[in-house]
């Protein structure tokens, strides 16, 4: 792909947190023909402190940059031809940003889906709610797409799935955390950010995504509801222990059967943790609290799995400031502290190198 197209395709981001659907609209939006969405891997903001300054690219920094992106945690689940990947890489030595270096790297992407033309490339992780500004400043044509899920059942499904540590005060202080960074810059740059209930999306699929693609100024294909269709060709490449074990859903055409679940997984307790620590926050997102007294006693009861969470986040940005190889070290630490380790699983076959 040449330099001259990976500059004329916009981006656009998929945001929210983690059980909250992203992984679904993911899916969704990569069905349609023209647009390409390869599975998360955030490279982009890892891999910015050692190379977003480069402004003149000589063969040593192409080849160190193509290093440590084929080392990256889940790249390997890209469909990639690497040599073919490193050869386009190569032609972009000499005068060159970052942000180009990166279009050409999901232009190299191979979606199960047919494409004709591409008009966007878009891209999802539910760590880039702290990351839109950054994302933007990279990518200033860049839209966001932000998708929320009731906290209750969001924090039901990250205990099923040990996506974290179950501190039910901490997972609801994430919760609101992450969706409020989004909102804060949504509130300077709305234009940017088109934002959906999970529950609304999977109610009413047709309605919002075509809303979705007014908002990408994309036409509609009904591609995208058959989505599953291709899931297939997902399960000849990816560990079928994974894809049933936090994607089963996925197997089957969308449907709204499971939305209150959580009313019967989560103790009164619980349930009860959760509303106060989201607080007045949950009705601004269209969700209704069990408990809305304010019992400032139980809210202190839930201080310490706060601070947990909180303590998360600092860590993340002390993260961003030490060097790449120290910071693999320490990320590969927080996983297995917060239950994260993905790092075990790999594809299937490895037949696009």
């Amino acid at each position: 792909m040449s330099i001259s197209k990976s500059e004329s395709t916009p981006f656009f981001f998929i945001i929210g947190r983690a059980r909250s659907g992203t992984t679904l609209l993911r899916c969704l939006m990569d069905a349609h023909p023209q647009l390409n969405i390869p599975l998360e891997c955030e490279f982009i903001i890892y891999l910015q402190p050692r190379y977003g300054k480069i402004k003149t690219w000589d063969e040593k920094d192409i080849l160190a940059f193509y290093s440590d992106l084929i080392d990256f945690p889940k790249f390997d689940f890209w469909v990639v031809d690497q040599e073919k990947l490193k050869k386009d890489l190569l032609n972009c030595v000499g005068e060159n940003s970052y942000e180009r270096i990166c279009r050409v790297v999901y232009l190299n992407y191979q979606s199960f889906f047919e494409k004709n033309e591409l008009k966007m490339i878009g891209d999802k992780n539910p760590n880039y709610c702290l990351q839109t500004i950054n994302l933007e400043k990279l990518f200033p044509e860049a839209r966001f797409i932000h998708i929320t899920r009731d906290y209750r059942a969001h924090i039901a499904s990250m205990v099923r799935a040990k996506f974290e540590s179950p501190i039910y005060s901490s997972l609801a202080f994430r919760w609101k955390f992450m969706n409020k960074a989004v909102d804060n810059h949504k509130k300077r740059n709305p234009a940017k950010f088109y934002t959906l209930r999970y529950e609304d999306l999977v109610s009413n699929p047709e309605k919002y995504l075509r809303e979705i693609c007014v908002f990408l100024g994309i036409d509609f294909s009904f591609e995208m509801l058959n989505y599953h269709s291709k899931l297939d060709q997902m399960l000849a490449i990816y560990p079928t222990d994974l894809i049933h074990l936090y994607h089963k859903s996925l197997l089957k055409p969308i449907n709204a059967e499971n939305l209150n679940a959580w009313q019967n997984e989560l103790t009164r307790d619980q349930i009860k943790t959760c509303d106060i620590v989201v607080g007045s926050y949950a009705e601004e997102c269209g969700y209704e609290r069990v408990y809305k007294k304010r019992n400032l006693i139980y809210y202190a009861s839930c201080i310490p799995g706060i601070i947990f969470g909180r303590l998360y986040y600092v860590l993340l940005n002390l993260l961003d400031k030490i060097p790449l190889n120290l910071k693999r070290k320490i990320l590969g630490l927080l996983a297995i502290i917060f239950q994260q380790d993905r790092t075990k699983y790999k594809r299937k076959e490895l037949n696009h190198k």
